[in-house]
């Protein structure tokens, strides 16, 4: 969904034009230019140490998709460069008007040289990588991502893609790095953080078998309420035994 950062509205001077006593008909759709992000998907230094290039994916198949890409908002704070990239159009709103996109570019220029600074472009963060720039990880943000698959940033990363409580957290039982298997409760807290009179807590565990998916991370293979392998081998026959065949209930 595109998002509608404001409206700018534009009023012609009919009078001198229409006959007297005559009304103007009223704006239909698509006759008005609206503000509208512009995604960036790429970002590159400048021979100017204050600017940066951005390439941006402007709305396109029609006359009206979009015009003048630019900077609508820049800050500089907490050692970071925060800006806004918007186009305008008027037929952002029309349903099948402006299907498909097309680059273009908007030069950044800051008050100060760039440097390292992080730039955030539309509330994401990029980050300085030689010439050009990365974006940050929407998990991890700017930070390199652990190389360890058994770091618990990982692990909390594969809990939260579960479907459990999110005050759930796991606790590992088993990791080398390719194959996890966790207990994860269902939720930590059933009656709540200060339980209320009639709430008898029961909290629902279970074990969670996961195979390393790259930088997608982990991803589940089997769960279970029950001892040892017999659930997970069933699905996956090469999760290697000696990490769940002695692990007993959740």
């Amino acid at each position: 969904m595109r998002r509608v950062i404001t409206a700018v509205v534009c009023l012609v001077a009919l009078a001198g034009c229409a006959r007297p006593g005559e009304v103007p008909p009223p704006a239909g759709p698509g006759d008005d230019w609206g503000l509208f992000q512009a995604d960036v998907t790429a970002v590159r230094a400048s021979v100017n140490p204050r600017e940066l290039v951005l390439t941006v994916a402007l709305l396109a198949s029609a006359d009206g998709c979009s015009r003048d890409p630019r900077i609508g908002y820049l800050a500089e704070e907490n050692n970071r460069v925060h800006a806004n990239v918007v186009q305008e159009s008027r037929l952002s709103g029309v349903v099948g008007a402006c299907p498909t996109h097309t680059p273009g570019e908007v030069t950044l220029t800051a008050r100060e040289p760039i440097g390292d600074r992080i730039v955030v472009l539309n509330e994401r963060p990029w980050k300085r990588d030689g010439t050009g720039y990365h974006a940050c990880d929407e998990t991890f943000g700017c930070d390199p991502m652990p190389a360890d698959h058994c770091d618990p940033a990982w692990i909390s990363v594969a809990v939260q893609g579960m479907d459990v409580s999110r005050h759930s957290t796991g606790s590992v039982e088993a990791c080398d790095g390719g194959w996890l298997v966790m207990r994860v409760p269902w939720d930590p807290v059933p009656c709540g953080a200060e339980p209320g009179p009639g709430c008898t807590p029961s909290v629902s565990v279970r074990r969670y078998f996961l195979r390393w998916g790259g930088p997608r991370g982990w991803a589940v293979i089997a769960s279970t309420t029950q001892a040892g392998c017999a659930t997970v081998r069933g699905v996956e026959p090469d999760f290697p035994g000696k990490l769940c065949a002695k692990l007993p209930q959740p």
